[in-house]
C-alpha cells in the first residue's frame, strides 16, 4: 500500500473530476445472493451511496463499469443518480473509451476502483488507481492508493472523503450539516 500522505498521490486526487467503480468487490462485498426463483441479489453499503452522492454535489462525477450484469445494479444506480453505467463489460478499456467519448475529461483526471484482474487493463490507464483492503494481490500490489476497508463495507466511502478532503470540498460539506 502506498502512503496516503505522498505527495504523488495528493496531485493525483486534486485532478480527479469522474470516479469509476467496478460493483462486485467494490460496491459490493463480492457475494451474491440468489433466491429460490433464481433472482440475484446484492447488499450496498448505505455510507458508500452517501459518499457518492456527496462527490456528484461537489461536481466529481461518478460512473460503474461492471463485468457482470444486474437489474440490482440498474436500480442501485439510478438511486444514486449515476448517469454512466456500463453493464455486461467484459473488456472494461472499451467502456471506458465510451466514457471518454461522453464526458469532456482526461485520462488523468479519472480515478478507477477495482479490486480483480479484470479491472487491471482501466486501472494501468487511469490518472488515479484504487483499490479496497481485500483486493487481489496484484491490483493491491499495482494501484495508487489501498482503502483500509474492504468492498461494500466502507471503502467507497473513505475513497470519496479522501478526494473531498484533498480537494478542499470537505468543510463546506461538512458545514451544510452542521448549521
Amino acid at each position: 500500500m502506498k502512503a496516503v500522505a505522498s505527495e504523488e498521490l495528493i496531485q493525483k486526487l486534486k485532478k480527479i473530476k469522474l470516479l469509476i467503480f467496478d460493483v462486485d468487490g467494490v460496491l459490493t462485498d463480492g457475494r451474491i445472493i440468489y433466491n429460490d426463483e433464481g433472482q440475484e441479489t446484492k447488499v450496498f453499503d448505505v455510507r458508500d451511496g452517501h459518499g457518492i452522492k456527496l462527490l456528484m454535489r461537489a461536481g466529481i462525477e461518478s460512473a460503474i463499469i461492471t463485468a457482470r450484469e444486474s437489474k440490482v445494479v440498474e436500480h442501485r444506480a439510478a438511486n444514486l443518480g449515476i448517469e454512466l453505467v456500463f453493464q455486461g463489460a467484459k473488456n472494461k478499456v472499451a467502456a471506458l473509451d465510451e466514457i471518454l467519448q461522453k464526458r469532456p475529461v482526461r485520462l488523468d483526471e479519472i480515478a478507477y476502483m477495482g479490486d480483480d484482474i479484470i479491472d487491471l487493463p482501466v486501472l494501468k490507464r487511469v490518472g488515479l488507481a484504487l483499490t479496497v483492503a481485500d483486493a487481489v494481490d496484484e491490483v493491491r500490489d499495482r494501484v495508487d492508493f489501498v482503502t483500509s476497508r474492504p468492498g461494500g463495507r466502507g471503502a467507497a466511502r473513505e475513497v470519496a472523503e479522501l478526494l473531498l478532503k484533498t480537494q478542499g470540498k470537505w468543510d463546506e460539506i461538512l458545514q451544510n450539516y452542521l448549521s
